[in-house]
């Protein structure tokens, strides 16, 4: 059977090309590229495994961050919140006369138990 002749570049066959699509003829080559290929398909399943274990960490720390987060925000509420007794001294403020040098005090009652 007669080789078909390559029509343009793209249909040229290189010594890499050649390489990859035959089988070896011995034996020896046989059982030599297996096992290469056996070490390869090894190693790449570890560096696999090592790269789901950084995700599976990397997953973990990014959610203690994000609750870390949550948990701030949820305690700055209540400061970014309007004081009312802050709202009353201002409004007290506003309406004394101007004459006064100090504002009036607010008391604030405290109930101990013993």
């Amino acid at each position: 059977m007669k080789a078909k002749r390559p029509r343009g570049m793209r249909e040229l066959m290189t010594v890499q090309g050649l390489a990859g699509r035959t089988v070896p003829d011995s034996r020896e080559q046989i059982m030599s590229e297996q096992a290469r290929l056996e070490h390869e398909r090894a190693r790449l399943q570890c560096e696999l495994d090592m790269w789901q274990e950084n995700v599976r960490k990397t997953t973990g720390r990014l959610q203690i961050v994000e609750d870390r987060i949550l948990l701030l925000r949820r305690a700055i509420e209540p400061m970014l919140a309007p004081d009312p007794i802050a709202s009353d001294r201002r409004q007290v403020r506003q309406s004394a006369p101007e004459s006064e040098s100090e504002p009036p005090t607010v008391w604030h009652e405290v109930v101990l138990e013993y």
